[in-house]
This record gives structure tokens, C-alpha cells and sequence, in this order.
């Protein structure tokens, strides 16, 4: 998999995003991107489920929302930048990593010293 073009993609669309915690998380099924994500403040009843704090709505969540396809073979990139656009630490909080670690056959994220796969 070429994190670089991924990452690439996950700059500009962290950097639009006007909140402070700039979340991506893409899903990749089968080498392709069929989902992404960004964290926002809007409800949901699966974000109040979760006991995401406001009910806000974190990027993996917000991915997943949007695909509508099979849930086999899954992949999540989840990334995390500055203002600058500089990586950080993404890892899925401990609200999300459970679900996540059902769903997906595999959870990769940013850190500030690059890319690494959850164990």
C-alpha cells in the first residue's frame, strides 16, 4: 500500500477542516479508498452509543457513516496534522479502538515519527 499517496490525499482535506483536532481517517477496501472521514461537532445516535464526548462525531465514525459497502477486507487509515500540516498522533481513542479493532482488518495511523499498524 503507498501511504505517501494517502497521506497526501489526508493533508488537504485535515487542513480545511476547521477544527482544531485535524482527524482523516480513509477506508481502504481491497486497495482502494471507498470512505473517508473528518472529526466534526454534529450528533449521531451511534457517536451518543459510543459515549463520545459531546456526542460529536470522531473521523473513524464519520468513514465508516459513509460506506455503504461490504465489511470484509477492511483497512483504516486514520491521520492526524497540525496547522502546519505536520503528522501526529492518531491513534483511535479508547471509544473507538474497540469497534474498530472488529471491524477492520487492519488500523494504521499516524504518528509524529510517521505511519504504524496497531497491534
Amino acid at each position: 500500500m503507498k501511504l505517501d499517496k494517502y497521506i497526501g490525499m489526508a493533508v488537504p482535506i485535515a487542513l480545511n477542516n476547521e477544527r482544531t483536532k485535524k482527524h482523516v481517517s480513509f477506508i481502504i477496501r481491497k486497495g482502494e479508498l471507498v470512505s473517508y472521514g473528518v472529526n466534526k461537532m454534529k450528533t449521531h445516535p451511534l457517536a451518543k452509543r459510543y459515549g463520545y464526548r459531546y456526542d460529536e462525531i470522531h473521523s473513524e465514525l464519520d468513514a465508516l457513516l459513509r460506506y455503504k459497502g461490504p465489511k470484509d477486507k477492511l483497512t483504516l487509515l486514520n491521520f492526524r496534522f497540525n496547522r502546519f500540516g505536520e503528522m501526529r498522533m492518531s491513534k483511535p481513542c479508547k471509544l473507538c479502538m474497540p469497534w474498530c479493532d472488529v471491524l477492520f482488518d487492519r488500523i494504521i495511523y499516524s504518528t509524529v515519527d510517521g505511519m504504524v499498524t496497531a497491534p
